[in-house]
């Protein structure tokens, strides 16, 4: 009897010890995840070629924005994803070649960055929530409202939070052609990676190292509610949104001295895509910076990435809106899913 005592009082203790480790640990990783401090921004230029656009979303907001649409018989439409704190007109920092090379390319600023609209209540941050995909789904609707753009074939190329939300907009819609990403991350490893750095700011290293997987997993998805109910948003991982992705191939771009999003970071995203062989590690380049490294190099990748997955690709009769609608259940049944 005093055994079976003893095993019951320990178990309490354990279960309370657990209880107490989660509230304390998921508390301080919730700071971690709201107060990352953004890598500066890319500078941006005005370009007279561009045509200014408005694009209203599906919740009352106006997004600015710039069109380039160099011929009338493009091979295709690249959408120009910016990073954070940046705006549309740093498309031509990173996709001029596609414009030269005759692809239509249209940029916007996401909502509450550039001269776009701000959403009360929501302040952007690296995280993308479904506030940004919003603005991606009313972005395609506008292009099959447009007798041009709709029929062309559509790919996507974002820059940092730009190519996270690229990647999982091709996740939910088939009629994303091809996706290029520059320092392009997703939110969970992300979060695994500032937590292997970080991590001793919570709890000692010997301690760490020794939680299995399921049970950091489980204190970071209880971080990550905590922060969406004090941003009052909905972040978007990567795992439940690979149900409905199609395969289009993305091309990883990564700086192999980017401390950021670190090339093993962009390793295990293309291992999730199935897109290993898509990876190119610049050398010597920092976050956002592998243009400026290898120019030439990047202008002739991401032309024959889009030329290549263009090629033969027949327009789709999506207006954008469809491919969100038809997953919304699924989402709400699979969002606290792990990435």
């Amino acid at each position: 009897m005093w055994f079976w005592m003893i095993i019951a009082i320990a178990g309490c203790t354990l279960v309370l010890c657990d209880y107490w480790y989660h509230r304390y640990a998921s508390k301080r990783i919730q700071g971690i995840i709201e107060s990352v401090m953004p890598d500066g921004a890319t500078l941006s230029v005005p370009d007279l070629s561009a045509t200014l656009i408005s694009i209203p979303t599906s919740d009352g907001l106006n997004l600015s924005g710039s069109l380039y649409y160099p011929t009338a018989d493009s091979p295709g439409l690249v959408v120009f994803l910016p990073e954070l704190n940046s705006d549309h007109w740093t498309a031509m920092t990173y996709a001029r070649a596609l414009t030269s090379a005759g692809f239509a390319v249209l940029s916007f600023d996401f909502r509450g960055q550039g001269n776009s609209d701000s959403y009360d209540g929501y302040e952007p941050s690296h995280w993308v929530t479904e506030y940004e995909l919003t603005d991606i789904e009313s972005v395609l609707a506008f292009i099959g409202d447009d007798p041009k753009l709709s029929q062309l074939p559509i790919g996507m190329m974002g820059v940092s939070r730009g190519g996270s939300a690229a990647m999982l907009a091709a996740c939910r819609c088939p009629q994303v052609t091809a996706v290029v990403t520059d320092s392009g991350f997703t939110t969970m490893e992300m979060i695994h990676s500032f937590l292997d750095k970080f991590s001793r700011v919570i709890i000692p290293d010997w301690l760490f190292s020794r939680l299995p997987a399921w049970h950091v997993n489980k204190t970071l998805r209880t971080s990550l509610a905590r922060s969406e109910k004090s941003r009052a948003c909905r972040y978007v991982l990567l795992k439940p949104e690979l149900e409905t992705y199609s395969q289009q191939p993305v091309l990883l771009i990564s700086g192999d001295r980017d401390s950021y999003v670190t090339p093993t970071v962009t390793r295990t995203i293309a291992a999730a895509l199935g897109q290993e062989d898509n990876v190119w590690i610049v050398d010597k380049a920092k976050h956002n910076r592998s243009r400026t490294k290898c120019r030439d190099e990047y202008d002739q990748r991401i032309v024959d990435h889009f030329r290549s997955a263009f090629a033969g690709a027949v327009p789709t009769a999506s207006d954008g809106r469809n491919c969100w609608a038809e997953q919304s259940a699924e989402r709400d049944l699979s969002h606290t899913a792990d990435s």
